[in-house]
């Protein structure tokens, strides 16, 4: 029966079971990487020293992950594929005392619905193992098979016969970064637990067992990771939290270098995640997120896991109280660092002009006025041809008698033109320009994204940029998920001005960067840049998106930041290279990259009569 039009009402009726079941499998398996978390936290439940997980041409197509756990017992095999059969639950009241990662039993039936799926397994008691093949939900025949203690579920094809969730899948290789995260997390939440990863048949990550946590990081992010980490320890009755606390200069735009463990469980927490940062204070600037592992261990009965199908999420039932629990813990350490700046204080004396003395400043240089800015020279030169209007025109015009800057009296050089000795700086953040009529105002930010982001496209599209070496190449250690993106995007990296050499996973070797980045730190301007770029809820990108994409993260990154400091000689140079852009009016995110206001409206709230012109 087809849905009813909007505005006529349907008759309620019941789902049909294969309907209602492929809805619940919807919305546990929500995508690919999603059937491997589940797949590896039943291996972990199953008491597994070792997991191995294997993809062929991508998680979609072909996902293997085989333990030495306990197995499952031939006669419970074909209930394990039941809904809501669990051995890990008894009761309701079970929640309150939950030591597994799984617990509802819908897992291995929602995968089942919506793929081709193979489950062999020995329970280490028995003399045989057992398979079964079940194919969009439908039950194979149970046979027996050789095989050793352990289990090893195959999955084929996910989602082939629910093809709108297969028309929105994201790419292949931002699946399988995605999947290297989510191994690297459980490998940290379970040390002393070997795992390997593989794709297509080229070993991805390997992890012997580990003593301690601090030596499984040092496994997994490499040991200069940790060296740049504090540790944080502390325990009261009922909750104990471990942390590693990265240095503020690994802080990230993102908080994908951010580990959060509760009874070992992965999660995503706004609360685990604002508690750290309310810890680092002022050693990092606004927006910016610390890189952290928290490892919380905590009474089961005062949270709920049962939050989400996903069990991505949980809930404290003292929410407060942990908040201080975990922001004390990680303050400790962080209390030995001294602060990079003191927010909100106030300019040394001579640091920053007063605008009384930058008005007597400009007045004694009106002389140096131009008729027209070097913007609208440049913008001029770039017009479609004889008339046409260029894209500054108009905002540095000739000006009128007695309001705007002056014309230029004297003669100018071959080759030079007109420069604005008059332009002032607002709060280190936007650019004043008084002009003909009025008053423009620029965002120094914006202004710079919109150049830099132009530049970019012109680099990774056409003349390739030279890298401008750096004294010393440095190693940068990457997440295997961020290494896995530089792979992926090393080419057009290269065309941007970055000179790296993946070398040992996940670390990769910084010999340049794109000139005109003095005073950037390159190696964070190249986290931010992956950060930006990284496809958490994308889909297959083409390589026009996937560009645009790289030369806007680059130019929000790069860009002057608001607050930073500008001489006159930068300003002036920055006014000119936004006006010559084919869009100057905005950044590339669409905010707008200067105002202009009119010397009427001025006129008008100031309660003066206009001038005649």
């Amino acid at each position: 029966m087809s849905p009813a039009p909007p505005g006529r009402r349907a008759p309620i009726r019941r789902l049909d079971e294969p309907t209602a079941a492929q809805i619940r499998a919807g919305e546990v398996i929500e995508r690919p990487v999603s059937a491997l978390k589940e797949l590896i936290e039943n291996a972990l439940d199953a008491g597994a020293r070792r997991v191995d997980i294997s993809v062929r041409r991508g998680l979609e197509h072909d996902l293997e992950v085989a333990d030495d756990g306990t197995g499952i017992p031939r006669a419970e095999v074909l209930l394990a594929l039941e809904p809501h059969a669990t051995s890990k639950l008894a009761e309701i009241d079970d929640l309150q005392r939950l030591a597994t990662l799984g617990f509802r039993g819908e897992a291995l039936p929602a995968i089942a619905r919506a793929a081709r799926l193979t489950l062999a397994t020995r329970a280490a008691e028995e003399d045989e193992g057992s398979t079964v093949t079940v194919e969009g939900g439908e039950v194979g025949e149970l046979r027996p098979a050789g095989r050793p203690p352990g289990t090893t579920v195959t999955v084929r094809d996910l989602f082939f016969n629910v093809p709108a969730r297969r028309k929105f899948l994201r790419s292949t290789a931002g699946d399988l970064r995605a999947a290297a995260r989510l191994v690297s997390a459980y490998a940290i939440a379970f040390p002393e637990v070997a795992f390997r990863f593989t794709v297509d048949g080229r070993e991805r990550f390997a992890a012997a067992p580990a003593r301690t946590l601090a030596e499984r990081v040092a496994a997994v992010f490499g040991q200069r990771f940790l060296d740049q980490c504090l540790p944080a320890e502390e325990e009261r009755p009922g909750v104990r939290v471990t942390a590693l606390l990265g240095v503020p200069e690994l802080a990230r735009v993102t908080r994908e270098a951010q580990i959060f463990l509760v009874n070992r469980r992965w999660v995503q927490s706004p609360l685990l995640s604002q508690a750290v940062r309310h810890a680092y204070g002022n050693l990092i600037p606004p927006g910016r997120h610390p890189a952290c592992i928290v490892d919380l261990r905590i009474d089961p009965a005062v949270i709920d896991v049962n939050v989400h199908p996903t069990k991505r999420e949980v809930r404290f039932a003292s929410e407060d109280g942990l908040f201080g629990f975990v922001s004390q813990a990680a303050a400790r350490p962080l209390a030995r660092l001294t602060p990079r700046y003191d927010a909100g204080a106030a300019p040394r004396a001579g640091e920053h002009p007063s605008l009384v003395d930058l008005v007597r400043d400009a007045e004694r240089q009106m002389p140096l006025w131009g008729a027209r800015g070097p913007a609208a020279e440049a913008t001029a030169d770039r017009s479609a041809g004889p008339g046409a209007p260029s894209p500054g025109a108009g905002f540095f015009p000739r000006a009128a008698a007695g309001v705007g800057p002056a014309e230029v009296r004297e003669p100018l050089g071959a080759g030079e033109r007109p420069r604005f000795a008059n332009l002032w700086q607002l709060h280190d953040t936007y650019v004043l320009a008084p002009v003909s009529g009025g008053l423009v105002i620029v965002d120094q930010h914006a202004a710079h994204e919109r150049i830099l982001y132009e530049e970019a496209l012109e680099r990774m599209r056409g003349q390739a940029a030279t890298a401008q070496q750096i004294l010393f190449s440095q190693i940068i250690d990457l997440t295997r998920a961020e290494f896995e993106l530089v792979v992926d995007v090393l080419e057009p990296l290269s065309r941007l001005g970055f000179d790296l050499a993946p070398i040992s996973p996940p670390s990769v070797l910084l010999r340049g960067v794109p000139a005109g980045l003095s005073g950037r730190d390159p190696v964070q301007l190249l986290r931010d840049l992956l950060d930006g770029i990284g496809e958490e809820s994308g889909r297959q990108l083409p390589d026009d998106e996937l560009t645009d994409r790289l030369a806007k993260s680059y130019a929000c990154h790069a860009a002057v930041r608001a607050g930073q400091p500008l001489s006159l000689e930068e300003m002036n140079h920055l006014v000119d290279r936004l006006f010559a852009t084919s869009l100057p009016h905005g950044d590339p995110h669409g905010r707008p990259s200067f105002v202009r206001v009119d010397l009427r409206e001025l006129h008008a709230r100031f309660g003066r009569s206009t001038p005649t012109d």
